[in-house]
């Protein structure tokens, strides 16, 4: 006698073959199957991601919104992870593609809070550390095609990557990846080596088109396997020699106008730059603008935090002149733990001064003393719908072309929003800054004496905070720059007749320093 978990499998079998075929089959027999039987759990899951992935193929938006309501019921009795991979998958369907037109805007904005929930969860799936490895490395890749949406280009690029580390052989991952560094590299700002990454990333695509179709499914298998044959082969490349060097690519913390691999050929490791900017103001006697000041500090403090990160990792570089008390608890005191905390802050504190060079550049119309970051895009509560439109003047912006102010939108409220995906940096920055943050290298941190005023972390999972912290600053940047690049495009086509240049010369060359760093 044939058991129910053997019928569940068998007709689970059956239904994933037919969703290849005839996904329309696939959703009609699933809505047929009877929910009143012993095993009611396992065939609600079944028919609820048959509805979701079947109403997506075959363009039913009920079907999807059927799954999704199983599914939601299901996670509120057993809150798994595999069920939140599920509820995030079947409203990315419900939600579907941002088009490319004028509505893009009006998309994201009406689809805000259901795309907010999906970061919520595949970031919950991702970092998860006891989920099985093919359901965070497609956590990580459904989340890098989130960002990519919204013009969250470097974070997108860190969560294919991650994917990629968890699975070689994810191509998804691996032709999303490549697909974004092409559309960079086409914008003319960034270098040769964007286009080499790209290529080494498609041919991980290429080789390894089961797992595409185990991933995608059959048709993104053969649109993936159609764009990565279009590369050639790069050629080898030699491994960084200097430690530092290699740390920072392993950890893609170069400003660049990509996340990209390093090309020492460049001479300087950080070379992201804005581009000409049309003059607003009359008698400026030829100086350039203050933006280009205030985003060489933005460059300068990134760099610093950086540094800080990098050398906090040897604690024989800094001076032993202090003596501390032992706590009795693994703690570690010093200047090389003191840099480390201040590393995290330093990065955090960026994102107010993005918010700050956003407000002056874009003419937002805030007072400069009162920008924050997470406050400054959306105006206030509208009583009747519940919820902060955008500032005037920022969607005037983006609707003007420069997209990628956006994608700095969508950051701050994560950022900020108490359900927020990075909204535990923010309560890491505040506790390192008004309070105190004690790291242990040994032992347990839970077993330290406690005082509301004093955060205890262990010191290695410190160090992967700070470095998530100096990935969304670079991003942050990175994102002001390639927005200000496409409101100076805009302005530009905007103007009639020919538009006069100044050239802002390199600092370096400036102070006869040009030599490579």
């Amino acid at each position: 006698m044939q058991s129910l978990l053997d019928r569940f499998y068998e007709r689970s079998n059956h239904l994933e073959t037919l969703l290849n075929n005839d996904p329309a089959e696939a959703v009609r027999q699933a809505r047929e199957i009877d929910l009143d039987k012993p095993d009611c759990f396992n065939m609600m899951s079944l028919r609820a991601a048959i509805l979701v992935d079947g109403g997506a193929l075959t363009e039913q938006p009920g079907a999807i919104e059927e799954g999704i309501t199983l599914i939601r019921e299901l996670l509120s009795r057993f809150p798994k992870v595999e069920l939140a991979y599920n509820l995030a998958n079947g409203l990315i369907a419900m939600v579907g593609f941002p088009p490319r037109d004028a509505s893009w805007l009006d998309h994201q904005e009406r689809t805000r809070e259901h795309r907010a929930e999906i970061r919520q969860h595949l970031w919950n799936v991702a970092q998860n550390s006891d989920s099985a490895s093919p359901l965070r490395t497609q956590a990580w890749t459904n989340l890098g095609n989130q960002f990519s949406n919204s013009y969250r280009f470097g974070e997108a690029h860190d969560a294919w990557l991650a994917a990629l580390a968890i699975d070689p052989e994810n191509g998804v991952a691996a032709a999303a990846a490549s697909r974004n560094l092409l559309w960079l590299y086409n914008q003319d700002t960034c270098s040769d080596i964007t286009r080499m990454e790209a290529a080494i990333l498609a041919k991980i695509a290429h080789r390894h088109p089961e797992r595409v179709f185990q991933y995608a499914g059959a048709q993104a298998a053969k649109q993936i396997a159609e764009f990565a044959k279009e590369f050639e082969d790069p050629a080898p490349r030699t491994l960084h020699q200097d430690p530092f060097i290699a740390w920072i690519e392993r950890e893609r913390l170069t400003l660049s106008p990509a996340v990209e691999l390093i090309d020492l050929t460049l001479g300087k490791l950080d070379w992201i730059m804005l581009p000409g900017i049309m003059e607003r103001e009359s008698g400026a006697s030829g100086m350039p603008p203050p933006v280009f000041a205030m985003f060489n500090i933005l460059k300068g403090d990134f760099i610093l935090a950086r540094d800080l990160a990098w050398r906090s990792i040897d604690e024989k570089i800094w001076p032993s002149t202090g003596r501390f008390a032992d706590t009795l608890d693994f703690a570690t005191y010093g200047p090389d733990t003191s840099a480390l905390i201040l590393a995290h802050r330093t990065a955090l504190d960026l994102l107010d001064k993005v918010a700050v060079t956003a407000n002056h550049y874009f003419e937002i119309g805030q007072a400069p003393d009162k920008v924050y970051f997470g406050k400054l895009w959306r105006g206030g509560l509208d009583k009747v719908t519940g919820a902060r439109p955008l500032n005037e003047k920022v969607e005037k912006v983006i609707r003007g072309g420069a997209n990628a102010l956006y994608g700095l939108v969508e950051l701050a409220e994560d950022y900020e929003s108490s359900a927020g995906i990075l909204r535990a940096q923010k309560n890491l920055r505040n506790a390192g800054t008004h309070r105190f943050v004690v790291l242990h290298d040994l032992g347990d941190p839970a077993h330290s004496r406690k005082a509301p005023e004093v955060e205890h972390h262990h010191r290695e999972q410190f160090v992967q905070e700070v470095l998530r912290a100096l990935r969304v600053a670079r991003s942050a940047i990175q994102m002001l720059a390639l927005s200000i690049a496409q409101h100076e495009q805009a302005c530009a086509r905007r103007v009639p007749g020919l538009v006069g240049t100044l050239i802002v010369p390199d600092h370096d060359w400036i102070r006869g320093r040009d030599e490579d760093v």
